[in-house]
């Protein structure tokens, strides 16, 4: 029995069979994973023709921008499947490295980066930390692959897929020395060279990237949090089972790396630390020092860890191979090793999944509820047709309007005027006011609106009472202007 091939078979079955959920799941999705910062994100990937400076926006990840603007000819399933996609070439990335890493059976790497709690999400939204891991893989299998001109390209665009990216970059010219690779440190610098110079030609300067870079300050509103977040959480982003693996195939690889320290240097253990595993401690760690200071306008959300998963995935597997070769004594027993892996990989795919009627995970939260039954209401009574200000996405969405216009969209992203809104806005026109985004990322506040001149229409609370960002209930008001 040729045990390559069956480890191919296998996982070319799993992945096509991974794929159709994935594509099914972003085709039929009521909801958007993460809501109204998805759909945002979708804005800036459809606005790149219209407003072409968008294409260098910080916030919407020039990166991402730039590849998933062709799908959104097919509106917001064509980014939620360009996601899909992204997420698959990860898992396929993700394989091709577990074998040069010379793990005997790497078909679980489709299991593990795709089926954890927080990952499978990624495929009902446009949300930019799957591609992030794409690049991330992608260029630590082709270093390993030795094509190190091409890994170093692909790594200096990781900064335009998140900006956490900046602090894989010397990571990889730290490994290009270890390598001797000196000539090749240069293309290090072609995303940066590239967008610098896009930048030049759009309007925003040479350095664009540091003048623009919007995460500098402490943002108040959002807080801070537990250092231990992301490990205290760890059922709802990775899942028990996968949080096991990952842990006891760490320490495992720090205890090996010790006792046989001379080894760290060689190709494939450069990989496996220096581009694996230390880019995935720096950035969980380095979030969650930020979450603990309330750095960075960083929240805490559990989504970030994404980025990372097909990192953590291959530290996963490591551990899991040298039990499965324990288990391999002869050639019979290869496939008690192949049953035991897949075992593992059933573990982890009913976690995640537990008490789930769907294979679609992320069901409309009580937010986006209250959101769709205003939208309801409106269209019942005859307000659709009429001039919106909102800060919340859902609506600027359904009613076709563009994110980047305040001048000439009917449905317009918030307003200038915080202090004094009716004066922004004409006879009949409407302020839809919600608890969340209106005074978190708008910075309008309900003791602002002069009820003289606005006068609430109907207010939506959910079903399922909830709290928001800076204290207090949610819920959604609609104003109208009436004098």
């Amino acid at each position: 029995m040729n045990y390559r091939k069956l480890d191919y078979f296998i996982f070319y079955t799993l992945l096509s069979v991974s794929a159709a959920m994935l594509v099914y799941v972003s085709l039929f999705s009521k909801s958007h994973y993460e809501g109204s910062e998805s759909i945002y994100h979708y804005f800036h990937s459809a606005a790149i023709l219209d407003h072409p400076d968008v294409a260098l926006n910080h916030w919407g990840k020039p990166l991402f921008i730039a590849l998933s603007a062709p799908f959104t000819y097919f509106g917001v399933k064509g980014v939620m499947i360009f996601n899909s996609l992204v997420m698959l070439l990860s898992t396929y990335f993700s394989f091709k490295l577990g074998r040069r890493l010379g793990f005997k059976f790497a078909f679980p790497l489709v299991i593990f980066v795709l089926f954890s709690p927080v990952y499978f999400k990624f495929s009902q939204s446009c949300l930019t930390e799957p591609l992030f891991g794409l690049v991330a893989i992608s260029s630590a299998y082709f270093f390993i692959c030795e094509k190190y001109k091409l890994s170093a390209i692909l790594i200096s665009f990781i900064i335009y897929s998140r900006s956490e990216g900046m602090l894989f970059i010397p990571i990889y010219g730290f490994a290009l020395i270890l390598r001797r690779q000196y000539k090749t440190l240069p293309f290090l610098l072609t995303g940066f060279l590239f967008y610098s110079i896009v930048g030049v030609f759009i309007g925003k300067g040479f350095l664009w990237y540091y003048f623009d870079y919007p995460y500098k300050a402490v943002v108040e509103g959002y807080g801070k949090g537990p250092f231990w977040n992301w490990f205290t959480n760890q059922e709802l982003i990775t899942g028990t089972p996968f949080s096991i693996y990952i842990t006891a195939s760490f320490f495992l690889l720090i205890i090996i790396s010790l006792i046989n320290f001379k080894s760290i240097f060689n190709k494939s253990n450069t990989v496996l630390l220096t581009l694996v595993t230390i880019p995935a401690v720096i950035y969980i760690f380095g979030h969650s020092y930020l979450w603990y200071k309330g750095l960075s306008a960083s929240i805490g959300l559990f989504r970030i860890v994404g980025g990372v998963i097909p990192l953590l995935a291959i530290i996963a597997l490591y551990g899991i191979d040298k039990l499965a070769r324990l288990l391999s004594i002869n050639e019979k027993s290869n496939y008690i090793s192949i049953a035991f892996l897949l075992f593992l990989c059933f573990t982890m795919v009913n976690f995640t999944f537990r008490g789930k009627k769907s294979i679609i995970l992320e069901q409309p939260s009580e937010l986006e509820k209250t959101v769709l039954k205003s939208i309801e209401w409106l269209d019942k009574n005859g307000y659709s047709d009429r001039k919106m200000y909102t800060f919340q996405a859902h609506y600027i969405l359904y009613y076709g309007g563009d994110h980047f216009d305040k001048f000439n969209s009917n449905v317009r992203n918030g307003v200038d005027n915080r202090k004094h809104p009716h004066d922004q806005l004409d006879i009949p026109d409407l302020l839809i006011y919600d608890s969340k985004f209106s005074p978190l990322e708008g910075g309008l506040f309900l003791k602002n609106i002069d009820t003289t001149y606005l006068k609430s229409r109907k207010i939506f609370y959910p079903e399922n009472e909830f709290n928001v960002y800076g204290g207090g209930k949610y819920f959604i008001q609609i104003f109208e202007r009436v004098h």
